[in-house]
């Protein structure tokens, strides 16, 4: 992993630290960064999953943008709105004004890959403000037409996770991750290996809070996947509608081998934010 990147990790995860104590209990030692991994993960390839993208900034300042530079994952959700996580735009290493950019490539590190630069970008005023309500969401804003030939993805109306759990319809639930991050080694002493490539995978359901929807990523256990450094601010869907984002990363357990904590997008909270930029359903 290149010298820049692993000091942007670093950077990240100690902001990531002060997200993990808002996280719910069982997330608090945790130490995700401006990002988390796919782990277990397959490659998506560019005909699935298309818009999920990756947050990228110059950190080294050489204008010269591919997988080193991958701050986190997102989603596109308008024309021009890309979803994200806060804590990928409020770093030590992204002051106010940072010029970001999204690339929705399937592989950050193929050559002539599109990138394209954000015009703005907004995170939740409300962030890290309160130890039990994150807000832990930011949008990124890109130029009309940057977009063209993606298909915004959806949010869910207000509600919809409590509606499934009221309906047992969540505890055999499988949820899929997406993300640039990092993967894991899944024994021993902990490895990130890195690839810049958008995999997915799959984790079991494991709580409902509030604000927080938990999954399990024990790939010993359960022989299936979760996220990592990088994939933070990516999507879960439910298993079998790859249209509609339930969440984002928020945090997980630092070697990315037992559990994630994601930021509910049907809840008061997240509506709240997201309905002064775009119509909610």
């Amino acid at each position: 992993m290149p010298l820049a990147r692993s000091l942007a990790l670093l950077s990240a995860a100690s902001v990531a630290l002060a997200a993990c104590a808002d996280a719910p209990t069982a997330a608090r030692s945790l130490a995700p960064r401006g990002g988390q991994r796919i782990v277990n993960g397959t490659p998506t390839g560019s005909g699935s999953y298309a818009s999920v993208g990756a947050l990228l900034f110059d950190i080294d300042g050489n204008g010269k943008l591919n997988g080193d530079d991958e701050f986190c994952t997102g989603s596109l959700i308008t024309p021009t709105v890309f979803l994200t996580a806060a804590h990928c735009v409020v770093t030590s290493y992204t002051p106010p004004g940072s010029q970001f950019y999204v690339s929705f490539a399937p592989d950050l590190y193929a050559k002539g890959i599109k990138v394209i630069a954000a015009t703005s970008y907004v995170r939740d005023p409300l962030y890290g403000h309160d130890q039990a309500n994150l807000h832990d969401l930011a949008l990124v804003f890109l130029p009309a037409g940057s977009t063209k030939g993606l298909t915004p993805l959806q949010l869910p109306p207000a509600g919809y996770l409590d509606q499934l759990a009221a309906q047992g319809a969540l505890s055999k639930t499988l949820f899929v991750n997406v993300g640039y991050g990092v993967t894991a080694t899944l024994t021993g002493i902990p490895g990130f290996p890195y690839d810049g490539v958008r995999k997915s995978s799959k984790s079991e359901f494991m709580g409902l809070q509030p604000t927080w929807l938990g999954l399990l990523m024990n790939s010993n256990a359960t022989g299936l996947g979760g996220d990592c450094y990088g994939d933070s601010g990516g999507p879960k869907f439910l298993d079998g509608n790859p249209n509609m984002i339930l969440a984002t990363v928020t945090t997980g357990d630092y070697n990315c081998r037992a559990t994630t904590w994601d930021w509910r997008l049907d809840t008061p909270e997240a509506r709240g934010f997201l309905g002064q930029y775009l119509t909610l359903p």
